[in-house]
C-alpha cells in the first residue's frame, strides 16, 4: 500500500478541529504565508467559534485539496563559484578570493596560516553549529569595519554576487553547511535540531507564526476590555451598593445590579421624607445641650470641692488656733530675748536679740555642727581654736562667748519659739496652696444657680467673698506675726448645693434618653443608601457595560488555551518520526559503515516546540563520554553527512580538518568518502594535514572527478593569503621543476647582487630541493607510482608499467650526485664552492629530461 502524502496526513488531522482552525491550516497548506489579512480573518472565525463574537454570515464548508504538492523555495541548480573580497575578518590578508570547484575543492594550510579564520566567516555564513566568533585584527591598533564578503553564485538562471552579511537572508546561505571541532561537540553533547525543514514540515513553524499573531490579537483585545473601575470614586458609602462597584468585573451579577440600580418615584419620595425628617432631629441640638450641662456639673463639683476645703480652713476653732499661735510667738520670742541678753550682756553686742542676730546664730551653729561631723564630733570650739569666720585664734573670752551663743540655742524658751514658727510657716504654706474658689455674676455657674434660686445664689457668693478675704487675712497675719487684720470664721458647709449637682444630673440623663444620634445613624444610612441607589441608576448602562467587557475578557483570556503549542508540537514529532526519523536512522548507520565508525550509537528523539530534537547516545549515555575521541569525530561526521544528504535544499558543504585524531584506516575511510560526497554536491576541504590532503587529491584523481588544489599561507607575518600553488611537500614532479625554475630565477639575482656567503646558503638550499625532486622522479616516474609515500599499499597493478634500464639507473645516479656532493658538510681545508647558477640550469635540465622520458602512469 503507497504511503500516505504528508500534506493528506495534515489535513486529516486538521479535520478533528474548530472552524477557525481548519480555515487557516487549509490555506498555509495551500502556500500561503503568514500575513495580517491571513490573522485577522482567522480571529474573527476564532471569536464566532468561542462564542467571543456572533456568526456573522453562514459558512462555506473547507474544501481541502488533497494533492500533495512539493513546492520547495530553495534555489535549483545552484553553485557556489567563488569566495573574494574578503574584509575584517580576524587578521586575514584583504581582498582574498577563493575559487571553488563544482566538484571538490582542497584547500591546505599551515598552522598560523589564518584557516580558522576562513571557517568562522563561514560558520557564520551558512548552516553551522561551529565557532563564530570572528574578531578584529587585534595586531593592529586602527579601528576596523564589520567582517564582510562576497559569494559568487551560478544558478540556472545567471551567475551573481551576495554580500555577507547584507544579504545574509538569502534563501542561497541555507543550501550550504559547515562542519568543524566545534560542531563535532555539539553533535555529540547536544540537542540537535535539523538544519533544515523538510518539505511539507514548514506547515508547522507557519501554524505557529499564525498563533503569535493571533495571541497578540486576543491579548490586545483582553487588555480593552479590562477597563478601570472608577465607579469607586463617586460610591463612598458602605453600603451593598458599594460592596458590589467595589467588586466589578467578570463574576458580577448584572440582574442584581438592575435590581440595586432600580430607582423608582417611591424611593425619591421617601429620600426626601427621611432628609426633612433628619433636619427636623438635628434642630434640636440635645448633643450641645448635654456638653453644656456636663460643662456646667463640672464647674458646680470643683466649686464645691474648692469652697470647702476653705472652709475647712476658716472654722470657729481654726481661727482660735491661729490666734494663740501668734501670741504664743511673741510670748517665747520676749522669753527667749530675755535670756540671750541677761548671758551676753558684757559682750556688748550689736542688735543683741533682734530675729537677724538669732537667724545669724542658728546658721552658724548648723555650721559648727558640719565640722564636728567631719572630724568624728569633736565638739566645737576647743582648745586652740579658730574663728569660724575670720580664721584668728580664738582667746579664752572668745571661746566662753561661742559656748554662750551655743547655750542660747539650747534653752526651752528658743525651742518652743522655734516649733511655734514651723507650725506658723506649715500653716502659712496650707493655706497659700488652697486653689481660689470662684462664684459671682461673671460665671455661668452663678447664673445657672441664680435662675433656679436667687437666694442661695446671693447667699453662696457673699461665703465665697468672704471667705477668700478671711483666708488672705489669716495668710497676712501668720506671715507678719501680728493680728492686725480681722479673720472671719465660718460654720456653714458647701453641700447646700448638692442638690443642684442631683438636679445637673437628672437633666443630662433625661437629655441622654431623648438624644436622637441613633435615630440620626439610622436615617443616614438610609438616605445614603437611596442617595447611592439614584447614582447607580443614572450609571447602571455604563456599569452594565463594564461588567459586560470584563465577562467578555474573561471568557476570552479562557479561550486562549487553543494557541497552546502542544498538540502542534505532538503532531509534527509523530509525522517526523514517520517520513523523517527512519530515514535518518537508516542514513546514519550507512555512513557510519562507511566511515568504520561503531555502530552502537542510537538517535534519541524528542519533540519541543515545532522541533524535533535528536541525541547521539551509546546505551542511555551521551556519546561522548563513552567513546574515544576518534570514535566520537567519526560519529559526528556521520551525524553531519546524514542532515546534508537528508536535506533535498543542500547543495555543499565545508569542512574544516575531519581527519583530526583519527588513525591512518579511518583518515583513508573519510577520503574516500568526501571524493563520493563530491560527486552529487559541492565538497570544501579545509585541512592543515598534508598527508590527508593528497589522499584526497589521489582518489579525486583516481576517479577522475573534477577538483581545485589550493594553499592559504602566511606571508611576510601576514596569514590568509591564497595561493594556487601547492606546498613543495604535495607537489608532483611536474610541478616540482616549475618551482626549481621559479627558484632559478632568485638565485641568479641572488649570484649577482648579494654575497658569496648568502649565494652559498642560497644555492645549496636550491640543490636540496633538486635532489628531493629526483627522488620524487623515482617514485613517481621510474616506479609509476607502485610505491609512494603516504599512500596506505603498494599499487600492483602498475608493476606491469614499470621500465627500468640501465641508462635510467646511470641518469638517476648521476642526478643524486651533482645535486648531493656538495651538500654535505666539507672539511675546512677543501673549502668547497657551489655550483653558479649556469651549472643549476644545466642540473635541472637533465631532471627535465629524464621526466620527459618517463611519462607517469
Amino acid at each position: 500500500m503507497p504511503e500516505t502524502p504528508l500534506k493528506n496526513q495534515i489535513i486529516a488531522w486538521l479535520r478533528g478541529y474548530d472552524y477557525w482552525f481548519q480555515y487557516a491550516g487549509n490555506r498555509l497548506l495551500e502556500g500561503e504565508n503568514v500575513s495580517d489579512e491571513l490573522a485577522s480573518s482567522t480571529y474573527n472565525l476564532f471569536k464566532e467559534d468561542y462564542g467571543l463574537k456572533p456568526i456573522d454570515a453562514e459558512r462555506a464548508e473547507i474544501a481541502f485539496n488533497e494533492i500533495a504538492v512539493s513546492a520547495t523555495s530553495a534555489v535549483e541548480h545552484l553553485e557556489l563559484q567563488l569566495i573574494k573580497e574578503i574584509e575584517n575578518v580576524n587578521a586575514l590578508a584583504s581582498g582574498q578570493s577563493i575559487p571553488i570547484c563544482p566538484n571538490l575543492t582542497i584547500i591546505y594550510g599551515g598552522n598560523g596560516t589564518g584557516k580558522s579564520g576562513y571557517i568562522r566567516l563561514l560558520n557564520n555564513a551558512f548552516n553551522s553549529r561551529g565557532d563564530k566568533n570572528i574578531l578584529p585584527n587585534v595586531f593592529n591598533g586602527a579601528a576596523t569595519g564589520a567582517p564582510n564578503c562576497k559569494f559568487t553564485f551560478q544558478s540556472a538562471a545567471a551567475t551573481y554576487d551576495l554580500q555577507y552579511p547584507l544579504q545574509k537572508d538569502s534563501i542561497e546561505f541555507i543550501q550550504f553547511s559547515v562542519f568543524d571541532t566545534q560542531s563535532i561537540r555539539v553533535h555529540l553533547e547536544q540537542d540537535n535540531k535539523l538544519n533544515f525543514t523538510p518539505s511539507g514540515f514548514e506547515f508547522f513553524e507557519k501554524v505557529i507564526a499564525l498563533y503569535e499573531l493571533l495571541k497578540a490579537k486576543l491579548s490586545a483585545d483582553i487588555n480593552a476590555n479590562r477597563p478601570i473601575n472608577e465607579f469607586v470614586n463617586y460610591f463612598l458609602n458602605d453600603n451593598a451598593i458599594r460592596t458590589q462597584i467595589l467588586n466589578l468585573g467578570a463574576t458580577s451579577n448584572e440582574e442584581g445590579l438592575k435590581v440595586l440600580g432600580n430607582y423608582t418615584e417611591e424611593d425619591a419620595a421617601k429620600l426626601t421624607a427621611l432628609i426633612a425628617k433628619r433636619e427636623e432631629l438635628k434642630a434640636l441640638d440635645i448633643p450641645k445641650k448635654i456638653a453644656e450641662l456636663q460643662m456646667l456639673l463640672s464647674q458646680l463639683l470643683e466649686f464645691i470641692d474648692r469652697q470647702q476645703s476653705i472652709l475647712d480652713c476658716l472654722k470657729p476653732n481654726d481661727i482660735e488656733d491661729y490666734k494663740s499661735l501668734i501670741n504664743s510667738f511673741h510670748k517665747f520670742q520676749e522669753l527667749a530675748k530675755q535670756e540671750g541678753v541677761k548671758s551676753l550682756e558684757e559682750f556688748n553686742i550689736e542688735q543683741l536679740g533682734s530675729n537677724e542676730w538669732k537667724e545669724f546664730i542658728k546658721a552658724s551653729r548648723s555650721y559648727a555642727s558640719l565640722i564636728e561631723a567631719n572630724r568624728g564630733s569633736i565638739a566645737y570650739p576647743s582648745d586652740q581654736e579658730n574663728c569660724l569666720f575670720c580664721l584668728r585664734p580664738l582667746t579664752e573670752k572668745e571661746n566662753a562667748l561661742i559656748n554662750s551663743y551655743w547655750n542660747l540655742l539650747k534653752s526651752e524658751a528658743e525651742g518652743e519659739l522655734n516649733r511655734i514658727i514651723q507650725v506658723i510657716r506649715e500653716l502659712e504654706k496650707k493655706l497659700k496652696g488652697l486653689p481660689p474658689a470662684k462664684f459671682n455674676e461673671s460665671t455661668t455657674l452663678f447664673d445657672f444657680v441664680n435662675s433656679i434660686d436667687p437666694t442661695l445664689a446671693a447667699r453662696w457668693n457673699e461665703i465665697a467673698s468672704a471667705s477668700e478675704t478671711s483666708r488672705q487675712n489669716v495668710i497676712q497675719n501668720l506671715a507678719n506675726r501680728n493680728l492686725d487684720l480681722p479673720m472671719t470664721s465660718f460654720t456653714v458647709y458647701s453641700n447646700e448645693l448638692d442638690g443642684f449637682v442631683a438636679k445637673l444630673k437628672a437633666s443630662i440623663a433625661d437629655l441622654f434618653q431623648k438624644n436622637p444620634a441613633k435615630e440620626l445613624a439610622d436615617l443616614e444610612i438610609e438616605i445614603q443608601f437611596l442617595t447611592d441607589k439614584s447614582l447607580l441608576n443614572k450609571l447602571l448602562d455604563k456599569v452594565l457595560a463594564f461588567v459586560a467587557a470584563h465577562k467578555w475578557a474573561a471568557k476570552a483570556e479562557s479561550s486562549a488555551s487553543a494557541f497552546n503549542t502542544k498538540s502542534i508540537t505532538i503532531k509534527q514529532g509523530d509525522l517526523f518520526t514517520s517520513h523523517i526519523t527512519d530515514k535518518y536512522t537508516d542514513t546514519f548507520n550507512t555512513e557510519c559503515s562507511k566511515l568504520n565508525a561503531p555502530k552502537i550509537v542510537n538517535i534519541v528523539q524528542r519533540n519541543a516546540r515545532i522541533s524535533t530534537l535528536r541525541k547521539l547516545q551509546v546505551a542511555g549515555v551521551v556519546a561522548n563520554s563513552v567513546l574515544s575521541e576518534g570514535e566520537q569525530r567519526a560519529i559526528s561526521l556521520a551525524d553531519f553527512l546524514t542532515e546534508v544528504q537528508l536535506n533535498p535544499y543542500n547543495k555543499g558543504v565545508f569542512f574544516d580538518d575531519p581527519v583530526t585524531s583519527q588513525d591512518h584506516l579511518r583518515r583513508e575511510k573519510i577520503a574516500e568518502r568526501l571524493v563520493e560526497l563530491a560527486s552529487k554536491k559541492q565538497v570544501i576541504v579545509f585541512t592543515h594535514d598534508i598527508a590527508f590532503f593528497i589522499r584526497l587529491k589521489i582518489f579525486a584523481e583516481a576517479s577522475g572527478l573534477n577538483h581545485i588544489i589550493t594553499t592559504i599561507r602566511n606571508i611576510g607575518g601576514t596569514p590568509g593569503v591564497i595561493s594556487p600553488d601547492l606546498p613543495w611537500i604535495a607537489q608532483n614532479v611536474k610541478a616540482r621543476i616549475g618551482t626549481l625554475k621559479d627558484r632559478l630565477v632568485r638565485l641568479k639575482k641572488v649570484e649577482r647582487e648579494a654575497t658569496p656567503d648568502e649565494y652559498f646558503f642560497a644555492a645549496k638550499s636550491w640543490y636540496n630541493l633538486l635532489r628531493e625532486a629526483w627522488e620524487r622522479a623515482v617514485e613517481e616516474r621510474l616506479f609509476k607510482g607502485v610505491v609512494e609515500r603516504f599512500l596506505l599499499g603498494v599499487q600492483t597493478q602498475k608493476l606491469k608499467k614499470v621500465i627500468v634500464t640501465n641508462d635510467l639507473i646511470a641518469e638517476i645516479e648521476k642526478g643524486m650526485t651533482d645535486s648531493s656532493n656538495w651538500l654535505h658538510d666539507a672539511a675546512a681545508g677543501l673549502n668547497p664552492t657551489p655550483p653558479d647558477t649556469a651549472k643549476a640550469e644545466i642540473d635541472l635540465k637533465f631532471l627535465e629530461d629524464f621526466a620527459a622520458k618517463c611519462v607517469p602512469a
